[in-house]
């Protein structure tokens, strides 16, 4: 069946493919969490927006569950150099989890709960990384 659509992306806002470190923990469901444990895991992104992110690791995660997820944004715009490192803790939702390459998963996530000054960050971030480099 012809889809008009196909090959459009209809996300709200634009993913930047960008590789951060991101630590992430599972919170929910418990059944899930007590079999992660509380350790952090460390991946990095595949791309990212102010509304989520995707990363590849070695764990199949289920769709839905809930996590912890921590990264530092770098950001230039500021006058001084304490605020160049911005570390943000965020709630996300696994929305998909698909086969990657090298026995690995590619998971995608939705920020579910995320303060509006953080969201700014990853805006900005998103802004400084596709000004081009003078």
């Amino acid at each position: 069946m012809y889809n008009r659509h196909w090959g459009h992306d209809h996300r709200r806002y634009q993913r930047l493919n960008l590789n951060l470190v991101v630590w992430y923990k599972v919170v929910t469901p418990d059944e899930l969490r007590q079999k992660f444990g509380d350790k952090e895991r460390e991946v990095v992104t595949i791309d990212v927006s102010p509304l989520g992110m995707a990363f590849t690791c070695i764990y199949q995660i289920p769709v839905y569950s809930g996590l912890a997820l921590k990264f530092i944004v770098f950001s230039a715009n500021y006058g001084s150099r304490g605020h160049l490192a911005i570390p943000l803790e965020i709630t996300g939702e696994v929305r998909s989890c698909i086969p990657h390459e090298n026995n690995e998963y590619r998971v995608g996530v939705y920020f579910k709960q995320i303060e509006s000054n953080k969201q700014v960050e990853l805006m900005r971030l998103m802004r400084d990384s596709l000004r081009p480099c003078i």
